[in-house]
């Protein structure tokens, strides 16, 4: 699957984008603000994409709209270290398909993605 990872974290980018490679996905772009988020998903069209809440410029919670709009079936899976159930209720309201909590394991990551390409 070709992946996007969103988060102003870069050792997080880095984990994220080493464990996606070693699963035989392929990551197309990254991001470290939610402005460049918004570009890079309508750069690189992906079918997953890694989305941290809390981001400098525009938080992932206020990019997803856009984001929705450039790539409508991209798989969502929001990234935080604030697990509040403000912020999942947040999430499934806006209709992702994951919450990964900071710090996540391996299994967990993998078991984000979808089972089918997106």
């Amino acid at each position: 699957m070709r992946v996007v990872i969103a988060d102003d974290d870069g050792i997080t980018r880095q984990i994220l984008r080493n464990l996606l490679i070693e699963a035989g996905h392929t990551v197309v772009g990254e991001a470290k603000n939610g402005q460049d988020v918004v570009d890079a998903c309508q750069a690189h069209q992906p079918d997953v994409l890694y989305l941290d809440i809390n981001m400098p410029m525009v938080s992932g919670f206020e990019a997803l709209p856009q984001i929705r709009q450039a790539c409508p079936t991209a798989h969502v899976v929001m990234i935080s270290a604030s697990s509040t159930l403000e912020n999942v209720r947040q999430a499934a309201k806006l209709g992702v398909g994951g919450f990964l909590v900071k710090p996540f394991t391996p299994a967990k990551v993998l078991a984000s993605l979808p089972k089918t390409k997106a």
